[in-house]
């Protein structure tokens, strides 16, 4: 008689993560559905969802997570590690159920629009030091005794106020980061660090961005994408007449 074998294979792996603060979502009331038929994987620890013996195949699904907006993503295995993909789905929180404190709002309507994100302008405690272009490495100086435990940064340009976005492959020891791909910008010494909070645009030109009111001072640098063209505007969210974008 001859054994049996069953085999199994990892297809994907979802981390959730609260755009606002970074951390990884611990609630578990979280559904998963593609073409209105819900899909069911497993959870593996905070914010983390296996699928197990699903086709690698290019998909959109949509996440449905209490206390948090819906999303639709693409699911792309072209821009995934090939072992074992991953894919980093930020949730904004809900205005009426929002966990963790209240936000505040920033929407509207824009035609043309596909993208929308923002740094903050309240000191990190990491600015760049130095930069290795061959070895893709930032020296960063700490202030204050911080880790960068998110993937997704922007190197702030104060005199410009944009930023350029960097992905970090890792973080090593004495302050170094690796990054994904080279800066393409030019930077100064001291130009600060700061995590990316993401928003939401769907096909008909809405967009949000929600960020957390914990703190007096809520400057931002916003950056989003109208007709392919890369637009950046410094916004104060206490000040709502300023929270429009044209």
């Amino acid at each position: 008689m001859k054994a049996s074998v069953i085999h199994h294979s990892l297809d994907l792996l979802v981390r959730l993560i609260d755009t606002t603060n970074g951390y990884p979502i611990g609630e578990r009331d979280v559904h998963f559905y593609e073409d209105e038929k819900e899909l069911f994987p497993r959870a593996r620890g905070v914010g983390n969802y296996v699928f197990i013996n699903y086709e690698r195949k290019n998909r959109r699904i949509m996440v449905k997570t209490y206390g948090y907006e819906p999303i639709t993503v693409d699911i792309n295995y072209e821009n995934m590690d090939s072992v074992v993909p991953v894919r980093e789905i930020f949730l904004i929180p809900s205005e009426n159920l929002s966990r963790g404190g209240p936000v505040i709002s920033f929407t509207g309507t824009l035609s043309g629009i596909s993208e929308i994100e923002a740094v903050s302008l309240e000191p990190s405690g990491c600015t760049i030091n130095s930069y290795d272009e061959r070895k893709r490495l930032i020296k960063m100086f700490k202030t204050r005794q911080t880790n960068l435990e998110n993937l997704y940064y922007g190197l702030i340009n104060m005199e410009k106020m944009n930023y350029e976005k960097f992905v970090v492959e890792k973080e090593m020891p004495d302050c170094i980061l690796k990054i994904r791909e080279p800066l393409k910008e030019g930077f100064s010494i001291n130009s600060p660090i700061a995590r990316i909070v993401f928003g939401m645009v769907d096909e008909r030109g809405n967009y949000c961005l929600r960020i957390r009111d914990d703190r007096e001072n809520l400057k931002y640098i916003i950056r989003y994408v109208v007709s392919g063209k890369e637009n950046f505007r410094e916004i104060d969210f206490r000040k709502p007449e300023e929270t429009i974008l044209e």
